[in-house]
């Protein structure tokens, strides 16, 4: 006797009579399941590929985007060639379409990785079945490659790897770009790390169809090895990408081989309700996904035992021209109090200050104007033309600058602030997000900053450059972040960063009362 669901099952397998009623019962099926859907439409027609090839894009071009925190995974090995269903992640419930009432026993027999503990839900569907007319009939090849940076496996990228699973009958070869070529992408720095996009796309892969043989590898340039092994017969790309395959086949030819065909997949639109228009793409891609980690928590903060619990106390990182001092007052405006560390390191080498002195004698008297200040653009030339100056610089400021900021941030919590924020450019250099609750980091493209580098202090291109790049990279400023921010959008943009980062901050204050 089957024991109906109560409440939502992490993983579920949703069997459907007939891939007509696939758009309504993925809808459904979505109310009981929040973590892995997987799919299988029960057919035994000379047209299952070309009719799962369709659904293919229904499913996540379409029937997603209601249902987009579902991981939704469509079988593409036809029904009949199955005897054993296994899946990557052990199912909790079994959903049937309830036309298959009298199959579904055998149905769940057939599934490996079945929870001892699953249940089974019926669901029934309104919908008649509608006979659609057959598409061109779906060609198939023995090897079969493809590549993509798949960053955070979206539907776009499900969509690609499907239909490359549906037309292989034996081999899969799929290149994951590598540092090497993924630096043009917008907030490359956000990218998850190759091995987890590599482990994704084999998980994946596996899942929708565990039966072919897949290679997949760090792909470090254009053609990896389909321009040098004959063997490839198919590669399968998205409409942007299609110039790529061409130049990948006239490689071929000039070396003698036959040209792979290609097989180009539309772009699926990006129905996302968090998409805003003007500034992320009409198409589902992972720029939009990076971008909409922006404000966001990418890792949990920590407690931190070498710091009193208040006030709480948010080290904000970036580099130089990246547009810190923007954020610092868009959260000063929401009620945080600041603590400036450049100015602090300012304020400390002023005239009769020790600090002042001691600069002149390091660095030589020139550093010193009439008036006794220290010439910041000498001292600048001199410390961001050569890395040993620099490391002398830091070793002279930073020990008091710290010091004085957590003074300053002692005092704030005393005036009954319960959130400081510690601006500093040296932040990740000098590790000061130690003496922090969290770290968020500012970043722009680095083309960017030295334009704005270059009009805000009336520097040559050479020069900004060299300030830049002496400058932690963006990597380093996201490497250990809790939150990253990019002002490089529009200020409604920027904006709406600072609330998300805001709202989250808040939760987490009330936690700690």
């Amino acid at each position: 006797m089957f024991t109906t669901v109560e409440e939502m099952a992490m993983n579920g397998l949703l069997f459907i009579s007939n891939a007509a009623k696939v758009p309504s019962m993925c809808l459904k099926a979505s109310k009981f399941v929040q973590n892995v859907l997987y799919i299988k439409i029960k057919g035994n027609s000379e047209s299952a590929l070309p009719e799962i090839s369709r659904q293919i894009v229904n499913i996540y071009s379409k029937t997603a985007a209601p249902v987009n925190q579902l991981d939704i995974r469509l079988m593409v090995k036809p029904h009949h060639c199955i005897k054993r269903l296994k899946t990557n992640y052990p199912i909790d419930v079994i959903l049937y379409d309830s036309t298959l009432e009298y199959e579904v026993d055998n149905l769940r027999q057939s599934i490996e990785s079945l929870k001892t503990s699953h249940k089974v839900q019926s669901i029934c569907s309104s919908e008649t079945s509608q006979v659609q007319p057959i598409d061109e009939a779906v060609k198939t090849y023995d090897y079969v490659a493809l590549g993509g940076t798949f960053d955070r496996l979206h539907n776009g990228h499900k969509i690609l790897l499907s239909q490359a699973a549906l037309r292989a009958t034996k081999h899969v070869t799929v290149g994951v770009a590598d540092m090497s070529i993924i630096q043009s992408k917008k907030l490359w720095e956000l990218i998850e790390p190759l091995e987890e996009r590599m482990k994704a796309v084999l998980n994946f892969l596996t899942d929708i169809n565990p039966d072919l043989e897949y290679n997949v590898f760090p792909l470090q340039d254009l053609y990896g090895p389909t321009k040098d092994d004959p063997k490839f017969q198919l590669i399968v790309v998205s409409e942007e990408t299609l110039r790529g395959a061409n130049k990948i086949n006239e490689k071929r030819i000039e070396k003698g081989y036959h040209p792979m065909d290609v097989h180009v997949i539309g772009l699926a639109e990006d129905k996302h309700p968090q998409r805003v228009d003007g500034e992320e793409e009409d198409k589902v891609s992972s720029s939009n996904q990076r971008m909409r980690l922006l404000g966001t928590q990418l890792r949990p903060p920590k407690r931190n035992p070498h710091i009193p619990d208040w006030p709480y106390v948010i080290g904000l990182a970036g580099g130089i021209a990246s547009g810190k001092s923007n954020i610092t007052e868009k959260l000063k405006a929401k009620g945080a109090a600041v603590v400036n560390c450049d100015i602090i390191a300012h304020e400390l080498y002023k005239p009769g200050m020790p600090l002042n002195q001691t600069l002149a004698e390091t660095f030589g008297k020139h550093i010193i104007t009439d008036n006794g200040e220290v010439d910041r653009k000498a001292l600048g030339s001199i410390v961001f033309s050569e890395q040993k100056q620099l490391e002398k610089l830091n070793a002279l400021m930073w020990p008091a600058v710290i010091e004085e900021a957590q003074k300053r941030i002692r005092a704030l919590g005393e005036q009954g602030y319960k959130v400081v924020v510690m601006e500093a450019a040296v932040m990740v250099r000098a590790k000061w997000y130690d003496y922090c609750h969290q770290l968020w980091s500012v970043i722009i493209p680095s083309a960017e900053a030295i334009k704005r580098l270059q009009e805000r202090n009336a520097l040559s291109e050479e020069e900004a450059k060299k300030r830049v790049e002496a400058q932690p990279s963006n990597q380093e400023q996201v490497e250990h972040a809790n939150i990253v921010f990019s002002p490089y959008w529009s200020y409604e943009y920027t904006q709406m960063q600072i609330d998300r980062a805001w709202e989250h901050l808040q939760e987490i204050l009330k936690s700690r009362q």
